[in-house]
C-alpha cells in the first residue's frame, strides 16, 4: 500500500521538528518561515522560467536579506532573529548552486 504525501513548503521545512535537529538552529516564527519561504519561491520561479536576469536579482535579494541589517518601516530596534538570520544565509548557501546554462546552443 502506498501512502501520498504533499511536498513540504521551504517554511513548513524549516519549522518542523526535524529543522536541523543535528544542528538544532533557533525556531523561527511562521511569519519568518514565510519570509524565508517567499525568497525560495522566487529563486524558484527565476529557475523554472529559465530568466537569468530574475535569478541573479533574486539570489541578490537572499544575500542581501541574510548579511545587511533590515532597513524598512519596522519600530526602532525591530531586527531580524537570529533563527531568520540563520535561515535566510542556509538558503543563501543552497542557492549558490541555482545556475542556468549559458546558452541553449551548446
Amino acid at each position: 500500500m502506498t501512502t501520498r504525501t504533499t511536498p513540504l513548503s521551504w517554511a513548513q521545512h524549516l519549522t518542523g521538528p526535524a529543522a536541523g535537529a543535528a544542528a538544532h538552529p533557533p525556531t523561527l516564527t511562521l511569519a519568518e518561515a514565510e519570509r524565508v519561504q517567499r525568497h525560495r519561491d522566487q529563486l524558484m520561479a527565476a529557475l523554472r522560467a529559465q530568466d537569468r536576469v530574475a535569478l541573479v536579482c533574486a539570489k541578490q535579494q537572499v544575500l542581501e536579506a541574510a548579511f545587511c541589517p533590515r532597513r524598512d518601516a519596522n519600530p526602532v530596534g525591530a531586527q531580524d532573529s537570529p533563527a531568520v538570520r540563520w535561515a535566510l544565509r542556509d538558503l543563501s548557501w543552497r542557492m549558490a548552486a541555482l545556475l542556468l546554462p549559458r546558452s541553449t546552443g551548446h
